[in-house]
């Protein structure tokens, strides 16, 4: 018996490992209620970071323009590098759930912008 997608199936032995490598279980399948962990609280972190680009110039270095986080003792502060902000958060285990990006403005001041969901859990003391 393994525990495939939520539910109890049967399959041969030489089934088994393939069953393993995608996820699956053996045995029963636990129950869908996860009690919290009272040690844990989850963590949402969004960023929304921009770029110019304009006719003369490459572009300029991307720098975080908002920023909304539930995390402690990590501060994320309005004009940092971008990437460096998000390589410490995934560094810290966070994972990143969505990207979205666009562009604002014309051909002489082009505004480029990057919106980042990142998920997380975090210790508590």
């Amino acid at each position: 018996v393994v525990c495939h997608e939520g539910k109890e199936i049967s399959v041969a032995d030489a089934a088994v490992p393939a069953h393993l490598n995608h996820g699956d279980t053996v045995g029963e399948c636990e129950d869908d209620e996860v009690e919290p962990d009272p040690e844990t609280r989850s963590t949402v972190v969004m960023l929304r970071c921009e770029g110019t680009l304009g006719r003369e110039e490459s572009l300029a270095p991307v720098e975080i323009v908002s920023a909304s986080s539930s995390v402690v003792g990590h501060e994320i502060t309005v004009g940092l590098d971008c990437a460096v902000t998000l390589s410490r958060l995934l560094n810290i285990g966070y994972i990143i759930r969505s990207v979205t990006s666009g562009s604002t403005g014309d051909s002489d001041d082009l505004r480029l912008q990057t919106d980042y969901l990142l998920l997380g859990k975090e210790e508590l003391d």
